[in-house]
């Protein structure tokens, strides 16, 4: 039978909103909800009880008790253990639980399928909308300092007006926590079109944009781990490319191009002083 967090993340997005407020809260506080009934967890969340029996049957539980009876089988009850309590510590577990739930994601040999298409692109065109935006613009220095040839897509008509003359030899790195964001799929369906690889980097497992990648890099969605919003919802992304970026820099030809790159850089602040 399959893990059923497992199961609660790979369906959220087909849920409807309000079984989505059960879905987080179980994502969230797996040890809590085998404590609550069917009457406190409904209050809990805002929704009603039939809301709840329809979702547990989703996950293919007859009834919330057996629902909560698998949740035991593989999220035992943790017993309160004091902490010091502090918000670093707050933010410390959080990024733990993130690193350490992607890490247990992550196949190597997708990785290494990777950094081999990123290394035989003609031209690399990194998508990403809001914070994912920054991430690609980030990560577009990276590769430029290695010698790639690399440009972001940081604005979604410029997504979809490059992806009209993408060719074979083109490659989209996507980065899209949710997978479902609209703009963004309709740029990669054009890139695709016209021969472009597409490898995703996303947080949900079952997503359209994972459907239509070539290559697809599933991490741990934040917002599964806590309902902090003040925490980087990018921490999962940026781990798999600093992964990426490791691994190109295996390349010799790549990181003698970044160690030119940098000399310069810190050549020409010299003489600005």
């Amino acid at each position: 039978m399959e893990n059923i967090m497992q199961l609660v993340e790979a369906q959220y997005a087909d849920f409807s909103r309000q079984e989505r407020k059960v879905a987080l809260k179980v994502l969230q506080e797996p040890e809590k909800i085998q404590q609550l009934s069917i009457n406190h967890l409904a209050a809990s969340v805002g929704v009603s009880n039939a809301t709840i029996t329809r979702f547990v049957k989703k996950m293919q539980c007859a009834n919330f008790q057996e629902f909560k009876l698998r949740l035991a089988k593989l999220v035992p009850v943790a017993p309160s253990l004091p902490t010091k309590g502090t918000i670093a510590d707050d933010v410390y577990n959080f990024y733990q639980k993130v690193l350490q739930a992607t890490q247990q994601l992550l196949d190597p040999a997708t990785l290494a399928a990777v950094v081999q298409v990123i290394q035989h692109s003609q031209r690399l065109y990194l998508f990403g909308l809001g914070s994912s935006g920054y991430t690609a613009n980030e990560m577009t220095q990276r590769l430029i300092r290695m010698g790639i040839t690399a440009f972001a897509m940081t604005d979604s008509h410029m997504m979809y007006i490059t992806s009209g003359i993408m060719q074979p030899g083109d490659t989209v790195l996507v980065l899209s926590t949710s997978g479902n964001t609209v703009e963004v799929n309709q740029a990669v369906t054009v890139a695709k079109k016209n021969g472009a690889q597409i490898i995703a980097i996303t947080g949900f497992s079952h997503s359209p944009l994972q459907e239509q990648s070539d290559l697809a890099v599933v991490v741990k969605n934040s917002n599964f781990v806590d309902n902090s919003r003040f925490v980087n919802s990018q921490f999962a992304l940026t781990y798999v490319l600093d992964i990426i970026t490791t691994m190109l820099l295996e390349n010799e030809h790549y990181r003698t191009k970044m160690d030119q790159t940098i000399e310069m850089i810190m050549n020409n602040k010299l003489k600005n002083h």
